[in-house]
């Protein structure tokens, strides 16, 4: 389970000019289902938690739509 703080570590590395390249700040950011799909994010929300005794009282939520321009498959991993 990924946390917020977690989450905007591991973004600064890829976006910060002294950490990350230029080439990250414009590359499209997407969603693979574990069944290999691909999803574009549509937003991205913090979300209270209604449930009484959960460990968590809120989430960041991220909402997904289909491609709306296919990429194909990635070349590598970098």
């Amino acid at each position: 389970m990924l946390k917020g703080r977690d989450l905007i570590t591991i973004f600064s590395r890829f976006v910060d000019p002294k950490k990350g390249s230029m080439v990250a700040q414009d590359a499209r950011v997407q969603v693979r289902t574990p069944d290999g799909k691909h999803y574009d994010i549509m937003g991205v929300n913090l979300v209270e938690n209604k449930i009484l005794g959960a460990k968590e009282s809120h989430r960041i939520v991220i909402s997904t739509h289909e491609e709306t321009a296919k990429m194909g498959s990635p070349i590598k991993l970098l």
